[in-house]
Formats: C-alpha cells, sequence, structure tokens
C-alpha cells in the first residue's frame, strides 16, 4: 500500500508508518530469530562481565583490601545485577534492529492519529524490559515450582552421581530459561500494548510511494 509523499518531515520522534497492510503478523520464527538476537549477545558478555567480577572479588579478598563478608552478597548477587543490566541495553539494541526479512518497530497506539513508528527512547525501551523482566521472572518461579521440584524428586530415585545431577539440571534449567524468555517475547511484547505504543513487526524497507505526475512535467512526446 502507497503512501502519499509530504513536504514535510515528521516530528521528532515519530516517522510515517506503513499501513496496516504492510504490517507482517509473526509467527514462532519471527520469535525465534528475535531470542536469539536477544539471547546469545546478553548471555556471552554476562558472563564475561561475571567472570571478570570475580577476578576483582578474589583480588580484593586475596591482597586484604576487603573482608569477605561483604563480598559475600557481590559474588551471590552479582552475576544477576549484570545480567539485568545487560539485558537493558541489549533490548535496546534489538528495538532497533533489521533482521534479514524484517525489521521491529514501535507503533503509536494514538488512534486519533495516522500510525506513527516512534523512536525507541529510554523510557519506551525500559517498559519493554520490564515488561520482559518480571514475567519472565515469574514464569520462572512457576517453573521451579511445577517442573523442577517434581523433576527433582524423580530423579532422586535413581540415586544418580553429582556430576550427572549437576549437568543434568543445569541443562534444564537452560531449555526451561531458553523457552519462557522465547514465550514472552512472542506471546508478551509482539503486539501488546506497552503504555502508548506497542512492538511490532515491519518490512526491512517502507514501499516507495509510485511518481505522482505534476503539473510542471513535462508532457510526453509523441
Amino acid at each position: 500500500m502507497s503512501n502519499l509523499a509530504t513536504m514535510f518531515e515528521s516530528p521528532s520522534g515519530a516517522h510515517s508508518a506503513p499501513g496496516l497492510d504492510d504490517y507482517i503478523q509473526p509467527n514462532l520464527g519471527h520469535g525465534l530469530r528475535i531470542w536469539w538476537a536477544y539471547y546469545w549477545p546478553t548471555t556471552l558478555i554476562t558472563l564475561v562481565l561475571s567472570f571478570l567480577l570475580g577476578l576483582l572479588v578474589r583480588v580484593l579478598w586475596e591482597n586484604f583490601i576487603v573482608s569477605a563478608k561483604p563480598l559475600v552478597p557481590v559474588t551471590r548477587y552479582g552475576p544477576y545485577i549484570i545480567n539485568y543490566v545487560v539485558a537493558l541495553f541489549v533490548m535496546r539494541y534489538i528495538l532497533g534492529k533489521t533482521f534479514r526479512h524484517f525489521r521491529l518497530g514501535l507503533i503509536s497506539n494514538d488512534s486519533a492519529s495516522p500510525a506513527q513508528t516512534l523512536d525507541p527512547t529510554v523510557i519506551r525501551t525500559l517498559r519493554v524490559w520490564w515488561i520482559f523482566t518480571w514475567r519472565t521472572v515469574l514464569y520462572t518461579v512457576l517453573c521451579i515450582v511445577f517442573v523442577n521440584y517434581p523433576m527433582a524428586m524423580f530423579v532422586g530415585l535413581f540415586k544418580p552421581s553429582p556430576l550427572f545431577a549437576s549437568l543434568f539440571f543445569q541443562l534444564l534449567g537452560f531449555l526451561t530459561g531458553s523457552a519462557l524468555s522465547l514465550f514472552v517475547i512472542y506471546s508478551n511484547i509482539l503486539e501488546e500494548n506497552i503504555g502508548d505504543f506497542r512492538v511490532v513487526l515491519l518490512p526491512r524497507q517502507s514501499a516507495v510511494p509510485a511518481h505522482t505526475p505534476l503539473a510542471t512535467d513535462p508532457a510526453p512526446l509523441g
């Protein structure tokens, strides 16, 4: 669906958006691409920064710069804080990312005005990040209660070695965490109203409007 050309640029923070017919209906494949683009840099950066934090804590403790007591909460909660902070920056990157066959866009929910794409500002990014974070945490807690505990009792019946049990639950945690984060992105972020906007899939490039002859254009010969 072509858009009429305008003589004036859109206001700062808002741009002309494709019509409703140009929106892409998200499917699981789109969700997987978005999840992977979010998951791998968040995990990699978190692991590197957590490793560096561990080295710093060790240096502070071994050189008697800081006692062990105040370092305990740093080692216990530091990786979680790092993960959430990194996730915020990665979320900002994702909201402005162009994928192979589509791009993410923030569309205004104001029905009184034409559809507009909005810039992923800090406030809008925080809203998306907060919805993703608290729902993932909630679903993780429910998963621990209804999946991990029963699974732990089931595995305990076979009395496996400590190494096998540790690897098994690490793998289970990875799979459930990945599935839950994918579910939140697909079901609670895409096409959901978040304040005054929603996150949608758009074509990589907006359609170029067809050229409309003007009165000043030269008349065709012949």
